[in-house]
This record gives structure tokens, C-alpha cells and sequence, in this order.
């Protein structure tokens, strides 16, 4: 028998592209089955989403997972598939945002036994190659032949796919006992999802995703302090407190430098960082700016829960954005880009305002409307202005203002500004 027979293997998270779809399976008798049944060496299907994590569907409900977390036990088969032609970079957001949407969402025994049959009929309910083939196919691109039922082997065998080589290595000896004992630090995500979930199901058994608690609650105000309740027991809010704790070397240039991992290791992680970020729009920022609509046009304490929430992930991103701009700036890896401030009012400032704070960008909007004029106060409306930058530049936002003399001296109280 070869090494590899021998020995379990690991991925190599680098060689792998968010909307690629990774194929695996596991020495259990479920999976045995079903490798029977299909004729296939694989039994699992997930797509990459970001740096190092995937999206699957699995018994506890569709999650993210560490790629750089599954281990590949002897003789068991792993596959990286990418589209023969490549996605435009909208194809690949509308891959990736299939998925996320699609996160919580209950995995589905009977359909992923139905995929091998036909003639029936999809749930909203989930298994992984559906997943997989649904995401795809909402972004235009058919993998196989019927997207709602498929298993794992069609996808394997996709003429619309080709698999991308050397992306396995045999995890060696004295670096398995570590990667056994790391805990997988998306399961805490997972099980918090779920336990809001659990919740939310009692009040409407119809609820699948996160979305749908949205949706639901829009309908039934009542159950607010319910959802509330659900939201802080579940922990769903504390979790990046976790995070922080666990990965703070992310968030500082200094504690960069310091940390023990290797340049190499550090290079990648900002690269891939910095290459995450412009592929894929923020979701921090658009769930932000999409809890602050909702809660404008249907004011729940869960929803203003969320934009609280979003606004501080908003902002730890952006120092894990700073920290490894700068790691790669002072070893000549990035040139440096200072951040230009936008001139206030103009198609630019408001596409940034809007992003960010919907809200705030229509009532600019209308005033400018109702005034007939651009040089008026960003705030109020009145005139004479003149134009500020924000001394602490945010973390999104455009961080410029148009205001006249008395709104600028109420904000410069606690936002301190300039002329310019």
C-alpha cells in the first residue's frame, strides 16, 4: 500500500479559491452506503466561501467549517472541483451568497436519499450536493442535470467542472496529534446558530435560516421579546468576544510582529485576507446597513440588537484589514494607499453613506431634494456649510460631512472634525 493509503492527508488550504467545491468522505458506514449506492469514491460535497472556510450541509443544519480543520482519515478520497470556465466575480458573490443565506437551514435525510431517484418534489430543506448545485445554478452555471436532486458522484463526474491537481498532502506525524486536538473554532458559531434556531422554531416550525426570523418577526412584532431572549441565551451576540480573545494578534500590526507564527504563515494569512476582501463585498457592512433598513421600517429590539452587532464586527474587521495592510507594507509585500476622504454630496459619498447607513443616506437625499441644492447641510439641511473630515477616519463610511456652524459645533463634541 502507498503512503498515502497509509497515512491521513490534509488539504492544502492555500491552492484552494472561494466558489471551488471540495469533495470528501469518511471511513463511516452512512458514508460507505452511499459511495455503494452512487458508485462514487466520495460522499460529501462543500464550496469554499473565504480563507480557509467552506459552507457544508450536514446533520446539524448548513454551517461554515475550517477547511484547514478536516482531516482525511487512510483511504479515504478528497477532490477540489473549479468551473472549466471560470465565474465572473458577480457569479461568484451570488455563489457565496447563496450559501451564507442559506446558513441554519435543516439538512434533509430524505432528500439526500432521493437524490439518487426522480420525480419528486424540492424542500426548502438542505443536503450537500443540493447546496452546492442550487448555489451554482442560482448563479447561472448547471453542474448536473436536476440541481435539487443530485448527490456528490454527479458532481464529481460534471463535465462543467475540472478538478484542480496536488491539493492533498499526507499530514505528518508529529503535526497530526496537533491538528487532532485543535479545536474547530467555527463549532461554537454552529452550535449558538442552532440553539437560536431552536428557539425560533418553537414560535413557527417553518423556519429554516436566519433570514426567516427576519421575515417572520416583520410579521409578528409580538414576538420580539421572544427572539430577544433567544438571541442573548444562545450567545449568538458574545461569540466574536471569543474570537477577539482567541486570534487578538489579528487585530494589532504589533502583536503581529510578535506572534509566534512563522513569516510565511503570517504572509499568507494577510494576502488572503486583503484578497478575500476585495473579491467578496463585506457582508459585515451589508448586514449592517440591512438591519438598520429594517429596523427603520419595523423598529424590533432584535433587529437593533443585530446593528449594534454588525457595527462592532464592522469594526474589528477593519483593524484585522489595518493590521495585515500594514504587516505587508513594512516588508515592501503592499504598496501603501492612503485612504482619500470623499467630498461630501457627491455620487461617490452617498454610494459609501448608503452602504453603510441607509437610513441616514435617504434623509440626506431628500433634503437635498427638498432644498434644490447640493450645498446644504448634510444633517439639517441649512446653509451656509462648509465640508469636514472626520479626525478618527471610520471603519467604513465616507467619514466626511457637509454641516453648517451649528451642527458642526453639536457634532465636533464628540466627533472630533476638520476643514477641508
Amino acid at each position: 500500500m502507498s503512503e498515502s493509503e497509509l497515512r491521513p492527508r490534509v488539504f492544502v488550504a492555500s491552492l484552494i479559491q472561494p466558489g471551488d467545491i471540495v469533495l470528501t468522505t469518511t471511513p463511516e458506514l452512512l458514508s460507505q452506503r452511499i459511495r455503494k449506492v452512487t458508485g462514487s469514491d466520495i460522499s460529501h460535497a462543500m464550496i469554499c466561501v473565504g480563507k480557509s472556510s467552506v459552507i457544508d450541509s450536514t446533520g446539524d443544519g448548513v454551517h461554515a467549517r475550517n477547511l484547514e480543520r478536516l482531516i482525511l482519515e487512510p483511504g479515504c478520497a478528497g477532490h477540489v472541483l473549479r468551473p472549466v470556465n471560470p465565474l465572473t466575480t458577480d457569479q461568484l458573490r451570488s455563489v457565496i451568497s447563496f450559501v451564507r443565506t442559506a446558513v441554519g437551514t435543516r439538512y434533509t435525510m430524505t432528500g439526500a436519499a432521493k437524490s439518487v431517484l426522480a420525480g419528486f418534489v424540492a424542500g426548502r430543506r438542505q443536503f450537500c450536493s443540493r447546496l452546492v448545485a442550487q448555489a451554482y445554478r442560482n448563479a447561472g452555471v448547471n453542474l448536473v442535470s436536476d440541481a435539487d436532486f443530485c448527490h456528490p458522484g454527479e458532481l464529481l463526474k460534471s463535465v462543467a467542472l475540472v478538478e484542480v491537481p496536488n491539493v492533498l498532502r499526507i499530514l505528518g506525524l508529529e503535526e497530526e496529534a496537533d491538528w487532532r486536538e485543535d479545536i474547530d473554532n467555527v463549532q461554537a458559531m454552529r452550535n449558538s446558530t442552532n440553539a437560536l434556531l431552536r428557539e425560533a422554531r418553537k414560535l413557527c416550525p417553518e423556519i429554516e435560516s436566519l433570514n426567516d426570523i427576519d421575515a417572520y418577526l416583520v410579521d409578528h412584532p409580538e414576538r420580539d421579546a421572544h427572539l430577544v431572549e433567544a438571541l442573548l441565551s444562545s450567545r449568538y451576540l458574545e461569540l466574536w468576544r471569543d474570537e477577539f480573545e482567541r486570534n487578538s494578534w489579528q487585530y494589532n500590526v504589533a502583536l503581529m510582529e510578535g506572534h509566534k507564527g512563522s513569516e510565511e504563515r503570517k504572509q499568507r494569512y494577510c494576502e488572503e485576507l486583503l484578497a478575500d476582501e476585495e473579491l467578496c463585498q463585506n457582508r459585515f457592512i451589508m448586514n449592517h446597513a440591512g438591519y438598520v433598513t429594517m429596523n427603520t421600517l419595523h423598529p424590533r429590539q432584535y433587529f437593533a440588537m443585530k446593528v449594534e452587532l454588525y457595527d462592532i464586527l464592522t469594526q474589528l474587521h477593519a483593524r484585522r484589514m489595518k493590521a495585515a495592510t500594514a504587516w505587508l507594507e513594512r516588508r515592501g509585500l503592499l504598496e501603501s494607499a492612503p485612504r482619500e476622504p470623499l467630498r461630501p454630496h457627491t455620487p461617490e459619498w452617498f454610494t459609501s453613506l448608503r452602504e453603510w447607513n441607509p437610513k441616514q443616506a435617504a434623509i440626506t437625499e431628500a433634503a437635498i431634494q427638498a432644498a434644490g441644492s447640493s450645498d446644504v447641510c448634510s444633517v439639517c439641511a441649512d446653509c451656509p456649510v462648509r465640508d469636514y473630515v472626520l479626525m478618527s477616519m471610520p471603519a467604513t463610511g465616507p467619514g466626511t460631512l457637509r454641516l453648517c456652524d451649528d451642527c458642526f459645533r453639536i457634532r465636533s463634541v464628540d466627533e472630533p472634525m476638520r476643514f477641508f
